[in-house]
């Protein structure tokens, strides 16, 4: 499996509705915290032993999560100055 990089992919959302963004957002936090919570069963098991390996997908999730953090922050504060406020 490849990876692009964690910009890179927020890049590529960079025009989709805020309501698609959140579940991205919501997806990479489910999947950061399931690693989070099963890291030393997850890094035992053989799904260790693929490339990219589970740290390294936790990693690019955890930078990914940032970069669509401010992409989210950026929306509202468009939406906020369409709106007046």
């Amino acid at each position: 499996m490849t990876m692009c990089d964690p910009y890179g992919y927020v890049s590529d959302l960079e025009n989709e509705p805020y309501e698609r963004l959140i579940k991205e957002r919501d997806e990479l936090i489910r999947e950061i915290k399931h690693f989070e919570k099963h890291k030393k069963e997850i890094m035992k098991s053989e799904e260790a032993q693929v490339c990219p390996s589970p740290s390294t997908v936790y990693s690019w999730n955890k930078k990914a999560l940032g970069y669509l953090d401010i992409l989210i922050d950026k929306r509202l504060r468009e939406a906020d100055n369409q709106e007046g406020l």
